[in-house]
């Protein structure tokens, strides 16, 4: 509000305050990178067995590990890089977590991800021997197969994955003696690494909000949104809210298993959503509905999202290598993403939930409550369908930072264009860029 009454006496000054605040949080950022190099996510791993061989007795003992294999067992590795590597060890034996001896959780084994040269200290001088029984390897794929590894977080937007230590032991879990995850997992953190984490995200949502301003600095309301806000909100409107939410978890969220995949289905219930209440403001029980989509406003804020959706994903997964385009199929995918997905999940988002909080509760306001809500709705698919992630700290920079950070991005693109269309590109680029970026 400050900058646009000074914008409005002083274009010049105004954006210089902009350009200042804006560099200063980049500068800050690139030094936070710089002094924890482990604050940025990077793309899920990719589990694929590479070796399986049979190992002599093993004693390993690492970070608070102390497992004894008197007869053996088999390991088998799942990822390397050039400094760290994902192993499955099985075998009858002692497993011990701090002192605390695991015999009463039937362990059969673990999963771990540690540094390569604390593999080859724990290793010592034991002996591996390549496994080529074809049936045992089968058994050791269908193992392979159950693990969920370091899980991604975001993971239906710009998925990320993070470990916070750049030697030892990184993260780890059990397995039943049949092979399945003993979840939560243990990863290994410092309150240092996690802290820098939350803080570069923070400043990476700051930035994009300050760059759509700056792009954005001349921007007055309209007519017909100042109209909007002095138009009084039924009572039937403000509950419709939290049952909206609730649907629209329901349609992002739950497995609804429809016969024709999921790769749109959300479509569906975002479009039922928004049938539902065309109906209601028919009939007269909801008032002043247009979605955001209004003919003087189409064409306004489209170079805003491209800008936008470059810096979320630049930003999220770091600058590409190049793109690679799967021909046609991909030229279809977008356009049906757009119109089936997210288009119809702004015009819910922002168009009403946005809306109807803003007339109630001011611009400011409304933006914030709909952040909330989309932290809640965040926190409430964890909690229902993957519960053991809430010990892995890492999905709080989802739930708190990322989710409501994009709300917010969202959210102030709709308000500085008043264009639904806009807010939507933005979501549909951010879901679709990423499957054809190469890094």
């Amino acid at each position: 509000m400050l900058l646009n009454k000074l914008a409005r006496k002083n274009y010049f000054v105004a954006l210089l305050i902009l350009l200042g605040i804006t560099t200063l949080a980049v500068v800050t950022a690139f030094t936070l990178t710089a002094l924890i190099p482990d604050a940025l996510g990077r793309n899920p791993y990719h589990y694929e067995i590479t070796s399986v061989s049979e190992f002599e007795p093993w004693k390993i003992e690492v970070d608070g590990l102390n497992i004894n294999l008197p007869s053996g067992g088999i390991i088998a590795t799942v990822n390397q890089t050039d400094r760290k590597r994902g192993v499955i060890i099985l075998g009858e034996g002692i497993y011990q977590q701090d002192g605390e001896d695991l015999a009463d959780k039937q362990v059969g084994g673990i999963f771990l991800t540690l540094e390569n040269s604390l593999f080859e200290e724990i290793r010592g001088g034991n002996i591996f021997i390549p496994v080529e029984n074809n049936v045992l390897l089968g058994e050791i794929s269908a193992i392979a197969e159950k693990q969920v590894g370091i899980p991604p977080i975001w993971d239906d937007t710009i998925p990320l994955s993070f470990h916070s230590r750049q030697n030892g032991l990184v993260y780890y879990y059990f397995l039943t003696p049949d092979g399945k995850p003993i979840l939560p997992p243990e990863a290994i953190t410092t309150d240092t690494g996690l802290g820098g984490t939350f803080i570069v995200y923070s400043l990476f949502i700051i930035i994009m909000i300050l760059v759509i301003t700056i792009f954005s600095l001349e921007h007055r309301y309209s007519n017909h949104w100042i109209h909007l806000r002095k138009t009084p909100v039924s009572s039937i409107s403000i509950i419709l809210v939290p049952v909206t939410a609730a649907t629209i978890f329901i349609a992002e969220y739950v497995d609804l298993k429809l016969p024709w995949g999921d790769d749109y289905s959300q479509g569906i219930g975002y479009i039922v959503i928004i049938v539902f209440l065309i109906l209601m403001h028919r009939i007269g029980i909801i008032d002043r509905l247009d979605f955001g989509l209004r003919r003087e406003r189409i064409l306004h804020g489209y170079f805003l999202a491209l800008i936008s959706a470059i810096l979320i994903i630049g930003a999220i997964r770091s600058l590409p290598e190049g793109l690679s385009f799967n021909g046609l199929s991909a030229a279809i995918r977008f356009p049906l993403m757009f119109l089936f997905i997210g288009l119809p999940r702004e015009m819910i988002w922002r168009g009403y939930i946005q809306t109807i909080l803003s007339r109630k509760t001011g611009a400011n306001k409304g933006l914030i409550l709909t952040m909330v809500i989309a932290a809640v709705i965040r926190l409430a698919a964890v909690f229902i369908n993957t519960p053991w992630m809430l010990y892995y700290p890492y999905i709080y920079l989802d739930i708190l930072i990322l989710a409501p950070g994009i709300a917010a991005i969202l959210g102030y693109v709709y308000l500085r264009t008043e264009n639904i269309m806009a807010p939507a590109l933005i979501y549909s680029l951010i879901v679709f860029l990423p499957d054809y970026i190469l890094y």
